[in-house]
Order: structure tokens, then sequence, then C-alpha cells
């Protein structure tokens, strides 16, 4: 949706311009396709697979990843005080373990997590979750309450299976 006052691309639905700040409320836009509006009305809690792997940051590299292989989780969310801290990820594993795991899957997770990950709240539309996950590059995004305690996690294949399950004609000619 483009902003009638400095032109800037704003989400659909959005009630503000992101540059000016202007009101979006009144600007005409199209009727939504059933997958549009799906990504628009939709919400991240409820395409976010619940009950994610959380562990501590002194958490062992090993341990974390032996939880993850027999859970068959990607990722886990590392919290401290029920407060999200950080993510590991399989990526993690490869990208800065791989080449000396034996050397270094007894140092503490924290040391290999990405800190203060990107999260999104149960509330966030589905179209600013692909946003998120498109222009920051991540396969996993932590979903957390307002006090950041860890929920669930998003990827790009649950946001799909969502849509998919929810837009009955979707694949019908």
């Amino acid at each position: 949706m483009l902003c009638p006052a400095c032109g800037t691309e704003n989400f659909a639905g959005a009630d503000t311009c992101s540059e000016c700040n202007s009101d979006l409320a009144a600007v005409e836009t199209r009727s939504l396709d059933p997958v549009e509006e799906r990504l628009h009305n939709d919400r991240v809690g409820g395409a976010a697979k619940p009950n994610p792997l959380i562990v501590a940051p002194l958490d062992t590299v090993d341990s974390v990843v032996q939880k993850m292989a027999k859970l068959g989780h990607n990722c886990a969310m590392v919290a401290y005080d029920d407060v999200l801290v950080g993510i590991f990820t399989e990526r993690d594993v490869l990208r800065k373990l791989s080449a000396d795991y034996d050397n270094l899957k007894s140092a503490p997770v924290r040391d290999f997590m990405t800190p203060a990950p990107e999260a999104l709240e149960t509330d966030t539309p589905l179209t600013f979750a692909l946003n998120k996950m498109s222009v920051g590059g991540f396969r996993h995004v932590p979903v957390v309450n307002e006090d950041q305690r860890p929920l669930g996690v998003v990827n790009i294949k649950d946001l799909l299976s969502h849509i998919t399950a929810n837009v009955p004609d979707l694949f019908e000619a």
C-alpha cells in the first residue's frame, strides 16, 4: 500500500505509514485474495510450533544437540529466568562447531548461540513474520509473550502449512 503523502510502500492493512506516520486508514485498497487475506489476518500464534525446546545458557553444546536430535527439533530457545536470551540452531552447529566439535561439545551453548534474537509475539500478523524472515534471513523465529518468555518457534514451512490448511480451495483449478 503506497502512502499518499510520501509514496512509501507499506504493508497492506497498516494503519499508519512506516516512514511519515500519515494515516493510511482512508487509502483505498483492492480486495485481497484468500491467501493474502490469511497472511494479513492470521497471527503467528496460530502457525507457530508450540512447546519449543528451551535450554539454559550454561547447558553444554553436546547436551543441547542431543536433545535437539532426540526431539527432532531444528533449534533450541535459550532462556534465563524464563526470558529468551538466545537461539541455537542446526546452522550454528554446522557453521560454528562442526570443524572442532569434539573439543567444543562441552562448552556452554551461550558461546555459540545467536544472542538476543529477533522474536515475534503471538498476535503478530503472518505478513510481518514473512517479511522479518525474508529481510533478516532467518530460518527460525522465536515466538514470545509480552514478557519475552518463549512460547513457540515459527519457520517458513509452518507458515506455508498454516496457509494451505486454512485456504481450502487453494489448489483447485
